[in-house]
């Protein structure tokens, strides 16, 4: 549980810095043991209408490949869906996992890459991403995609 406190703690705090400098091409980096997925697409993100500065949000897309945990039983693979405002850094969000056997976790998170997952498949653990480039937390709140290498769990 400690780790998963830390990673909470981080998530609420705000502090927004990415942990991982993974680079495309390289491997994923360790995790917990408690797996993840190692592949990832781009972190889109697109401005749409909403609750962020000048009344826009950016949402954000990405799809997850090669999934292995005891947290993810039989499933392979997933999809992170997130409505973050528009240059809001500090807004708590929601974002859902639709994983490839039809279940879904619901997220919350602030602009660090941690996502603590309130229900479903990993509920009570946060999920970690590591980004092509190391970003500060407010680029979750920019219009700027990024390639995801891999999201892993922390307790």
């Amino acid at each position: 549980m400690g780790a998963f406190r830390s990673a909470v703690a981080v998530l609420l705090s705000g502090a927004g810095l990415l942990i991982s400098t993974a680079v495309v091409g390289a491997a994923a980096a360790p995790d917990s043991g408690l797996g993840g997925c190692y592949r990832g697409s781009v972190l889109t993100a697109q401005r749409v209408p909403g609750t962020g500065s000048a009344g826009q949000s950016v949402r954000r897309t990405a799809e997850l490949w090669d999934c292995s945990s005891s947290l993810l039983p039989g499933i392979g693979s997933g999809r992170f869906d997130a409505l973050l405002p528009w240059n809001g850094g500090g807004t708590l969000t929601s974002a859902t996992f639709t994983w490839s056997d039809g279940s879904v976790s619901t997220a919350t998170g602030l602009p660090n890459t941690l996502w603590a997952i309130n229900s479903g498949p990993g509920s009570g653990h946060a999920v970690q991403f590591q980004l092509d480039l190391p970003m500060n937390g407010d680029w979750y709140y920019t219009d700027n995609s990024m390639a995801v290498v891999a999201a892993t769990f922390l307790e």
